[in-house]
């Protein structure tokens, strides 16, 4: 084959992909934008000196091409993958205020990470967000209330989920035992209650359980002693009754464990001693009895247990 040849055919297969490819490409930039715009007619602003609400997102031919123009990717806080399709999602601290009822979650087959934190976003968080190939999602400081949708176990794929500081209520739903890629876990300062659920236990690439200053009661299941990956563990400031798990013992990596603020009872876990990456623990305002291991004063730096009747 000649040069010229070649060249035809690298031209002829170029033109291929572009006829080709880019409608199907600019029709799903369109709907998202489309998605977006029509979640945007339902926000207000939070902030009354900024009476507008995301000023960027609109759709104006007069900036670029007219493919470009349907394009939400160069909208504030939206990014998108190198085919033109949203896969970010960052309002965090945006002056923005109304819910997700309205948000299309369906229209984005690529939206992997959201973060609408330190906004006033309310009402429920609607099961519908399980359909996102979500990675990523916080939606911590708003004032979302209702129950956290157990739909969101299927996001299977999800590896951080913030949603402290709401008004989220009802118990913990045992499907987030099925985020096997989840690596933070924070649900601190809501109104849950219920008991821990022991599913929590399947979380094995968890590294940090932060489920405190809620209404959570019960016991502290054995299974989190599954949690070898566990590096910091905050259940304090709830209801907790019952013993510390022996099972704390397998938690090698962990660092940082604070069970203080519950009426936790019974005697300090002789194995918990062995965690040699422990610093700091705080167990005080239970109703612990019984002796200090030695080892624990031993290795930990920050340790405290006023309040309490352990010695």
């Amino acid at each position: 084959m000649g040069l010229l040849q070649k060249q035809f055919c690298s031209f002829s297969l170029v033109l291929f992909v572009i006829l080709f490819s880019s409608p199907d490409i600019a029709s799903a930039s369109v709907e998202e934008a489309t998605a977006l715009l029509k979640w945007k007619e339902t926000l207000q602003s939070a902030n009354n000196s900024v009476p507008v609400v995301l000023p960027t997102w609109e759709l104006n031919p007069k900036n670029g091409s007219s493919s470009s123009a349907g394009s939400p990717c160069r909208w504030f806080g939206v990014s998108c993958n190198a085919e033109g399709s949203v896969n970010q999602l960052n309002l965090t601290n945006s002056g923005i205020k109304g819910t997700l009822e309205t948000f299309s979650f369906s229209s984005f087959l690529n939206l992997a990470y959201v973060d609408l934190s330190m906004n006033e976003l309310s009402g429920p968080i609607p099961p519908q967000i399980s359909s996102l190939p979500l990675v990523y999602l916080d939606l911590s400081m708003n004032e979302f209330s209702g129950n956290i949708p157990p739909e969101i176990g299927h996001l299977t794929n999800l590896k951080t989920l913030h949603l402290v500081e709401n008004r989220l209520n009802g118990s913990i739903p045992p499907e987030i035992g099925q985020l096997r890629s989840l690596s933070e876990l924070a649900l601190y300062s809501n109104h849950l209650s219920g008991s821990i659920p022991s599913s929590l236990g399947n979380l094995s690439n968890l590294v940090s359980l932060y489920l405190y200053d809620n209404q959570l009661f019960g016991s502290i299941p054995e299974d989190i002693g599954n949690l070898t990956n566990l590096e910091f563990v905050y259940m304090n400031s709830n209801g907790l009754t019952g013993p510390i798990p022996s099972t704390f013992g397998n938690l090698n990596r962990l660092t940082e464990l604070q069970l203080y603020n519950n009426t936790l009872s019974g005697s300090i876990p002789e194995e918990i001693g062995k965690l040699k990456g422990l610093v700091i623990l705080f167990f005080n305002n239970n109703n612990l009895t019984g002796s200090i291991p030695p080892s624990l004063v031993e290795v930990v730096k920050l340790i405290r247990f006023e309040d309490d009747r352990a010695q």
